[in-house]
C-alpha cells in the first residue's frame, strides 16, 4: 500500500490525483459491454484498482474502439482498455501487464460448408472490425497479402456479412461472436467456427505516451492489479463469466 500511496503523490496535476477519465469501447463481452454488470469485468477490474487508490472519481465513457484508441494516444483521456499488444500500438501507447488473455477465431456459415483448420482461410475474405488489431496467425496472413481484410465499424456487421456470403469468415472470440450474432439478429445455430484458436493474447490497459503522467498510471494499475490477484479478487471476478 505505501507504493501506491508515494506513487500517487507524484501525479503532476491536483486534476490528475483526484479525478480519472477513461475511455472503452462497447458490445465486447465480457471485457466491456455497456449492458453488463459494472460495464464487463474488464472495466470492473479498472475501476477497482484506481478507486481503491483513492481517487475521487473515475469515470468511463464509451466510444467507438477506433475514437477511443485516437483519444487515447492524443492524451484527451487518462487510458483505455482492454487491448492486445502489438509493435504499431507500442509506438504511441505504454501497456500494463497483463490482466487476461483471450482467444480468437474463425467463424464461418455453416450452410456454406465447414472450414476444418486454419489453413483453411488462406486466399479468403476475412471480416475484423475497424479497430481491431491483427494479431496471431491471421495477422500472418494478412501481412502476406494471402488473405483480405475487411473492415466494418463493428462485429454485429461482420456477421451480417458472413451471413449474406460477402465474406468467407469472421475473426471473433467467442463471447463478442455470439453477442453479436444476437444484436445482428441471426441465430447461433447458423454459424461455427474453427477448433483451433488464430491467437491468444493478453489484454491490457494502456496509457498515450503522451499524457504527461502516462508512466505514473500505468504503474499505479499495475500496482493494483498486483494486489487483486494476490488478494484473489482478479480470478473471482475473472471466473464469473466464460470467455
Amino acid at each position: 500500500m505505501w507504493f501506491l500511496v508515494l506513487v500517487a503523490g507524484v501525479f503532476a496535476s491536483p486534476a490528475h490525483a483526484g479525478n480519472l477519465r477513461f475511455v472503452t469501447g462497447d458490445a465486447f463481452p465480457p471485457f466491456a459491454d455497456r449492458e453488463m454488470d459494472h460495464g464487463g469485468v474488464v472495466t470492473d477490474i479498472v475501476r477497482k484498482v484506481f478507486e481503491r487508490d483513492g481517487h475521487d472519481s473515475v469515470e468511463i465513457i464509451w466510444r467507438s474502439w477506433l475514437k477511443g484508441f485516437e483519444m487515447t494516444i492524443d492524451g484527451e483521456v487518462d487510458g483505455t482498455f482492454p487491448y492486445a499488444y502489438t509493435r504499431a500500438r507500442s509506438k504511441s501507447v505504454l501497456f500494463s501487464d497483463p490482466i487476461t488473455n483471450l482467444t480468437a477465431y474463425g467463424w464461418y456459415a455453416v450452410k456454406r460448408g465447414s472450414f476444418d483448420a486454419n489453413s483453411d482461410l488462406i486466399g479468403k475474405n476475412l471480416c475484423l472490425p475497424l479497430g481491431h488489431a491483427e494479431l496471431g496467425f491471421t495477422g500472418k496472413l494478412f501481412a502476406n497479402g494471402r488473405a483480405k481484410r475487411v473492415s466494418p465499424p463493428d462485429m454485429k456487421t461482420c456477421f451480417k456479412l458472413l451471413a449474406a456470403g460477402r465474406v468467407d469468415c469472421v475473426i471473433s472470440p467467442r463471447p463478442e461472436a455470439l453477442s453479436s450474432i444476437q444484436a445482428a439478429e441471426l441465430s447461433t445455430d447458423d454459424f461455427a467456427h474453427i477448433e483451433e484458436g488464430l491467437s491468444n493474447v493478453p489484454l491490457h490497459f494502456i496509457v498515450g505516451k503522451t499524457h504527461p503522467d502516462a508512466e505514473t498510471i500505468i504503474s499505479l494499475f499495475n500496482a493494483g492489479l498486483k494486489q487483486l490477484r494476490q488478494n484473489g479478487e482478479l480470478d473471482a471476478i475473472l471466473d464469473a463469466v466464460e470467455y
